[in-house]
């Protein structure tokens, strides 16, 4: 290959997996490395992941003779708050320790190159934009549904931040006030509610309170084996809790994504394998919660780009940046 700067990473941190990607300025994909998220150890064994990661990308670059002088730079797709201009985490509720931590700044440190910071959301939002499912669309919404919530919301081909970089924290949006305590610490957001962890959550809390179901059998009374996937998949054998529990599920979702009249709304994430057992009642409710005129030509998809979605809107990240995209 060359020299010339023509080549981007994007790094996706999550909290169960970090995914970076060395990719082409026109969206091929020529390598990628993906490892666990240690986030529950600390930031600095979290950082430590980046770098090790981001090296390893540039190591299979190399190999493919694509050298450093040919990166244009790295994007981070972080959990926020977060300032996108200084580079500082503000807050990051699923990463114990996250607080005012100078991203940016650090990589730049370890790793002598470019370094950008945008929300995972926006990042994954920005990746189905670009290459997903939202290609050739101008107004999107996106929401993450893993550990937590995230949103990213995309009008006339460029991500909106906000006066702060927190207009679209859809997840701590309240749709319940004095609920459920959420991991940023207020109670009744969205992400309580709706994320995978919630739904487990909420789930656990039904069982302990005496209600019946075959969740119980399945994991042989080993409650902590409970996960999201398996809610769902008892769900779709009729059982009348996990029903419940998704139906309840998607009533919230649908109430959530009213935010804006966009073109799409994009879900993404582990949850979304669910297919119809989610989709159709969260376009049910959609429909209920808002005026006609605003959801009636909006198209709610699953997101097209899987696990790469963050890192591929990370990437991108860097060619917004340089106004390459």
């Amino acid at each position: 290959m060359d020299s010339v700067p023509n080549y981007i990473i994007g790094v996706d941190l999550g909290g169960t997996n970090i995914v970076s990607l060395l990719m082409s300025r026109d969206g091929k994909i020529l390598a990628r490395d993906a490892r666990r998220s240690l986030a529950k150890e600390g930031k600095e064994r979290t950082i430590s992941q980046i770098v090790t990661s981001v090296r390893e990308i540039l190591r299979e670059g190399e190999r493919l003779k694509v050298f450093s002088k040919a990166i244009l730079g790295v994007g981070i797709g972080s959990p926020g708050p977060l300032n996108t201009k200084e580079g500082v985490i503000h807050f990051a509720p699923n990463f114990p320790g996250w607080i005012e931590v100078p991203l940016m700044q650090i990589l730049r440190d370890e790793l002598n190159l470019p370094i950008f910071l945008e929300n995972d959301a926006n990042a994954a939002a920005l990746g189905e934009w670009w290459l997903g499912a939202g290609k050739g669309v101008d107004n999107l919404v996106l929401l993450t549904l893993g550990t937590g919530i995230g949103g990213g919301i995309i009008i006339e081909g460029e991500v909106l931040h906000g006066a702060w970089d927190t207009a679209a924290e859809i997840g701590h949006m309240i749709i319940h006030e004095g609920g459920l305590t959420c991991g940023c610490g207020k109670q009744g957001c969205l992400e309580a509610y709706a994320s995978a962890t919630g739904v487990v959550k909420r789930t656990l809390a039904a069982i302990e309170k005496g209600e019946k179901t075959l969740l119980i059998n399945l994991v042989e009374n080993r409650l902590e084996d409970i996960t999201c996937e398996l809610i769902f998949k008892t769900a779709e054998k009729g059982d009348s809790l996990a029903r419940w529990i998704v139906e309840e599920t998607a009533r919230y979702l649908g109430i959530g994504i009213n935010i804006i009249n966009p073109e799409m709304v994009i879900l993404s994430g582990g949850m979304i394998a669910a297919g119809d057992t989610l989709f159709k009642p969260v376009r049910k409710y959609a429909q209920e919660n808002a005026l006609a005129a605003a959801i009636k030509e909006v198209k709610i998809v699953p997101a097209a780009l899987g696990g790469n979605a963050g890192a591929i809107g990370a990437a991108a990240t860097v060619l917004k940046k340089k106004s390459l995209l």
